[in-house]
């Protein structure tokens, strides 16, 4: 039964991975996993059978939610756009609490620096939003011709999202 509870995780997990703006890390803190699944990744060779059977189910999940919510996404964002990215914008803003309560749960007291780290963090990802959006591209550029070094460097800034949530 523990093999099916960690592939429905594993498939919400990979589903996460290519979803825009939820990142895995996120999900696998929601589901109770994140701290367990990096010490049976880091500790594997400890003991290679017992993280297998945890580690096993939730990458078959994984793949098999990348593959089936890429074409299900891919379909939804061509069909309903704005709908799609309004589901997505309430699943981000749902979770901002899950988080908040499960850190408050943590340090059992809110302290200042907590509220002014997460208004701070909330302000700067608010003014990369409007920052992109005020990019003016050059005539004969297109968005989707990236350098590999730009390439490179957001695959580096994109797994601080699947490693930073560890407390």
């Amino acid at each position: 039964m523990q093999f099916l509870f960690n592939f429905v995780k594993g498939i919400f997990i990979g589903a996460g991975a290519i979803l825009p703006g939820i990142s895995s890390g996120v999900l696998c803190i929601i589901f109770g996993i994140y701290e367990k699944l990096i010490d049976s990744i880091l500790g594997f060779f400890k003991d290679i059978k017992k993280n297998l059977k945890f580690l096993i189910p939730i990458a078959l999940g994984g793949f098999f939610g990348c593959i089936i919510f890429s074409n299900i996404l891919v379909y939804f964002f061509d069909t309903i756009p704005v709908q799609t990215n309004s589901l997505f914008i309430g699943l981000l803003l749902g979770s901002i609490y899950i988080l908040y309560k499960q850190e408050l749960n943590k340090s059992k007291t809110s302290s200042f620096s907590s509220y002014l780290s997460f208004i701070i963090c909330f302000v700067i990802g608010l003014g990369l939003i409007l920052f992109e959006n005020s990019v003016v591209y050059k005539s004969g550029y297109y968005p989707n011709e990236f350098s590999f070094l730009f390439l490179v460097l957001s695959g580096f800034f994109m797994s601080f999202g699947i490693v930073i949530p560890r407390s």
